[in-house]
């Protein structure tokens, strides 16, 4: 049997609301804007609000490779770029706000 341990490390990450593209910092929203973060809409009674987003990876390579977060789940984004979905329950179990 082989034992694991958690590696901790500081992460950045943002809460996905109905309000994600006002509120998005500039990492997410360089990922929106080169279409790796895509926000994901529905129409219900004539408006148009947010339900979550879709995160692709290596959108040439592998077309089918991507991530779905939404409304409460966080993406988060490690120490060397990579992008993550972390439903909220477990996110405020694994993170903590780090002190400033």
């Amino acid at each position: 049997m082989m034992k694991y341990k958690a590696i901790e490390q500081t992460v950045q990450a943002v809460q996905i609301t109905p309000d994600i593209d006002m509120i998005a910092p500039d990492w997410f929203t360089k990922k929106m804007n080169t279409e790796e973060i895509m926000i994901d809409r529905a129409q219900c009674d004539g408006a148009i609000s947010v339900i979550g987003c879709t995160i692709y990876f290596n959108v040439r390579k592998y077309k089918s490779s991507r991530l779905v977060a939404r409304i409460g789940d966080y993406v988060v984004k490690d120490s060397v770029g990579r992008l993550n979905v972390v439903r909220k329950k477990d996110f405020d179990r694994l993170y903590k706000k780090e002190e400033a």
